[in-house]
């Protein structure tokens, strides 16, 4: 029997991406009322967030973003689908999500009299109960102090901010392959916002690390985000790599007549329009751009220009299909 060596030319197998969701949906019981029916928070939702990207889950108030992550940590059982973190198939909500996974979440929620000492205390005594576990002192007291954060301070005294760069120093100090962050710039100043995109840059010179967040916030992100997850109601409306989704639509200015509608009528469909200042504005494919009218003025869309008016499309959509049941 004779066996075959690999060709050195044959190209490399892809690598398994980081995170893998496929048709989930989750449903949430209703707050205070027991016999209502349940809510529907996640719908048929598929991504993917490859290693070595980051990526961003982006969407409006109550899209779905939180519940999703809570489902990938697995704190939420999902109803149906399939979710793949680092490899390991997620399931019933008392499955931990794997080693190598950290998280910091959007409202931080520590005992009010633990000071950051307390914090690092509890992390210590976990890793001793959990094998995997990888919690750095020194790199945790590190950040605290670069970010000057008193190590004996009670954690109610600190700013939301200060809490935020807390459970990041948390989650650093464990040195993630799959960092996961909900809403982190939040409560950030300016400055923290700046020091904290920095340090994920840092994060991800390795190529095996991995960042998936969620945000509102897209100012300056477009040459930090590798890959853009768009999720209205519960369900994915864009996926895909930012800058090809750049390339896929053109950010289109025209005169408008009126302050409510469009001026010289486009032959193509006009994907999220406002009209403000006498300018109406939307996006359109690039393949579609010939047929627009020579006042048309085109330039390359933005991160925050592709969210924005393809949210604004799924809302007008959304409240037609309302109106449409109602009737």
């Amino acid at each position: 029997m004779t066996s075959s060596s690999p060709d050195p030319e044959a190209p490399a197998a892809p690598e398994a991406p980081a995170v893998r969701v496929r048709g989930l949906s989750v449903d949430l019981p209703s707050l205070g009322r027991p016999y209502a029916a349940p809510l529907h928070a996640v719908r048929d939702l598929s991504f993917t967030a490859p290693t070595g990207q980051v990526t961003a889950l982006v969407g409006a108030n109550g899209a779905g973003k939180t519940t999703t992550l809570r489902t990938l940590l697995g704190a939420v059982p999902h109803t149906t689908g399939q979710v793949e973190v680092l490899g390991t198939a997620m399931g019933p909500a008392d499955v931990p999500a794997p080693a190598g996974v950290a998280l910091v979440p959007d409202a931080p929620a520590y005992p009010a009299r633990w000071t950051p000492q307390h914090l690092a205390r509890a992390h210590l005594a976990r890793e001793t109960q959990v094998d995997s576990a990888r919690f750095d002192p020194a790199r945790f007291d590190a950040r605290l102090t670069a970010h000057r954060i008193p190590a004996a301070r009670p954690l109610h005294s600190l700013s939301r901010g200060q809490l935020t760069q807390l459970a990041l120093a948390a989650a650093l100090a464990r040195d993630p392959q799959l960092l996961i962050l909900d809403e982190p710039f939040a409560h950030l100043d300016p400055l923290a916002r700046t020091e904290l995109v920095d340090t994920l840059r840092e994060l991800m010179i390795r190529p095996d690390r991995t960042v998936l967040l969620s945000t509102h916030d897209l100012e300056g992100m477009d040459r930090f985000v590798d890959r853009l997850v768009l999720i209205a109601q519960g369900t994915a409306l864009l996926e895909g790599d930012v800058e090809t989704l750049r390339d896929e639509f053109v950010l289109l200015e025209l005169p408008a007549t009126t302050p409510e509608e469009p001026g010289p009528q486009a032959a193509s469909p006009l994907i999220g329009a406002v009209t403000a200042g006498g300018i109406t504005r939307a996006l359109v494919h690039v393949e579609e751009a010939a047929g627009l009218p020579p006042t048309a003025s085109l330039q390359r869309p933005g991160l925050a220009d592709l969210v924005t008016h393809w949210l604004r499309a799924a809302d007008r959509q959304a409240v037609a299909h309302s109106r449409k049941g109602a009737a």
